[in-house]
């Protein structure tokens, strides 16, 4: 099997969806008492650096942590973070899946498999789910993410391709090389074409050419690279003594996400699990990020309303424009991407401006109900303020897209800006050692160019921000340092200070929304 883990080390950053307490509150959902994200032991299978559970052991200091990966390099990289940020709750061990002993590794709340069941071969991914089986804890949730059938076909074209274009090219640099070569004369080639595949494959080039190459070269040029049906998924955790309880993405459990047509052609089907495989036909589907539980513990198939009712909330959404409460006119909010959503009840939209304004803190549904009917009805939409049920629908609609995060206990971090900011140990060292993303409180990944890096070294808590900005602006005056977007600044002299003092500012603001602080 060729790979290139010890020679191209893996970019590893926060999954959120694989968070503890995002597993929890899903679970909470089909009836299953989850052990709470504060005080539980987290396994990772195949946890590359540690990019994904060191902030979880940062931000949970009461919870244990677990990570085996079979690249040594790898391990090391993250055994040194580990060491410099001073985390006594995490272990990153050099392992081989297939020898690990459930008896000397013990029982887990929570087990997690990102971009690995799909990568290794058949006699991997049965170990994977004996591990599950007994390794999971009575009330135990595993998340297993892996590539689809049919939908995966289209992107099994481009593995074909590259493996082709590749075939004589020796590591991990030139086969990139010759990677990226192909895919910009296929993406030149399609030029023109109308049919939905083209259009699917052009912007799976545009991605890639974008990507990290350490994405392009895992994702498709990996020895072992197997697509599934859902059913077969099934069929094979079902051996194992184990039960399929939802994805990661509610929403795509939902029929009424499909054209009419569709939900009637699939309206007669009563086996909700068969009404998800035909809805992967329909929809072609290419990865899944299933939760799994043990086969006998009890499920309840209907999610629990009033469960949800019981979470904290937040969302990193910002407006487009004005946003009128008065009426069920839709506004536009905006992911940190810019992909757009609508939302019409003025109650959801006053929730959603609510939780812009006080991120990351994460209020109750009472709260957020509470203070979204006053804004409403000051601003002169009381018909709508008592509608509390059309704000539940919505609010787990969003939910359900992950545009809105629920969580079982609540974050008390508040949107202040202190006189000399001080951000974690972690994120400084991520900083420093050059990620292009940071971890915040939320386990979100948030991206930070070079002048952001910088700043993020210099808030060790000794500085005001004036005092960074003359430390940053010393620095573009040296030419050591670019602005923000990596040009040199146009500015000089009062105005290039007020330039970095603005820069500054905003990222200040953009940290403390992200719970980066301390």
């Amino acid at each position: 099997m060729v790979d290139f883990y010890d020679e191209l080390t893996y970019e590893t950053n926060p999954f959120p969806e694989t968070h503890p307490g995002n597993l929890a509150a899903l679970g909470r959902l089909f009836g299953i008492p989850t052990a709470p994200a504060q005080r539980c032991r987290v396994l990772e299978l195949g946890s590359a650096t540690g990019g994904n559970i060191i902030p979880m052991a940062h931000y949970l200091p009461d919870s244990e942590f677990f990570g085996v990966e079979l690249s040594a390099p790898q391990v090391g990289i993250g055994q040194a973070i580990i060491q410099a940020v001073g985390l006594g709750n995490i272990r990153l061990e050099v392992g081989d899946i297939l020898e690990l002993d459930p008896a000397q590794i013990g029982q887990f709340d929570y087990i997690i498999a990102h971009g690995v069941y799909s990568w290794v071969p058949a006699m991997v991914r049965e170990k994977i789910l004996q591990l599950t089986r007994e390794c999971l804890t009575p009330n135990g949730i595993a998340y297993i993410s892996y590539n689809v059938l049919p939908g995966w076909r289209m992107r099994g074209s481009l593995r074909d391709l590259l493996l082709y274009a590749t075939r004589d090219a020796e590591g991990a640099v030139a086969k990139h090389a010759a990677a990226i070569v192909a895919l910009e004369r296929l993406q030149q080639s399609l030029q023109g074409t109308e049919a939905d595949s083209s259009r699917y494959v052009q912007k799976e080039i545009g991605y890639l050419l974008k990507a990290h190459p350490s994405y392009l070269l895992h994702e498709y040029l990996a020895g072992e690279n197997n697509a599934f049906l859902f059913s077969n998924f099934l069929a094979d955790i079902q051996r194992q003594g184990l039960q399929y309880v939802c994805e990661t993405d509610l929403n795509t459990l939902f029929d009424t996400t499909l054209p009419a047509p569709a939900q009637a052609a699939l309206a007669d089907i009563d086996d909700p699990l068969q009404h998800e495989q035909w809805m992967d036909f329909v929809r072609m589907r290419t990865f899944r990020k299933s939760l799994l539980c043990r086969a006998d513990l009890p499920l309840e198939r209907e999610i629990d309303i009033d469960v949800f009712k019981t979470f904290f909330f937040s969302a990193n959404l910002r407006p487009k424009g004005k946003v009128q409460l008065a009426n069920n006119k839709p506004a536009t909010f905006l992911y940190p991407d810019n992909t757009e959503l609508n939302v019409a009840h003025p109650l959801t939209k006053a929730a959603l401006l609510h939780l812009r304004d006080v991120h990351p803190y994460t209020p109750d549904f009472a709260e957020l109900l509470k203070i979204a009917s006053a804004q409403v009805s000051a601003a002169g939409g009381k018909r709508y303020a008592e509608e509390s049920g059309e704000l539940v629908s919505e609010l787990f609609s969003l939910y359900s897209y992950r545009a809105v995060l629920g969580h079982l206990q609540p974050c008390h971090v508040q949107p202040v800006l202190p006189e000399r900011p001080q951000v974690a140990t972690l994120v400084r060292l991520q900083a420093r050692e050059g990620w292009s993303s940071v971890a915040t409180v939320h386990h979100l990944a948030l991206s930070v160019d070079g002048f952001a890096r910088r700043l993020l070294e210099l808030l060790d808590g000794s500085r005001t921000a004036g005092e960074v900005t003359a430390c940053l602006l010393a620095e573009v005056q040296a030419g050591t340092l670019q602005v923000p977007g990596g040009k040199q600044a146009q500015a000089k002299g009062k105005g290039l200070e007020k330039e970095l003092a603005d820069n500054v500012q905003h990222l200040l603001q953009v940290f403390v929304r992200h719970g980066l602080l301390v």
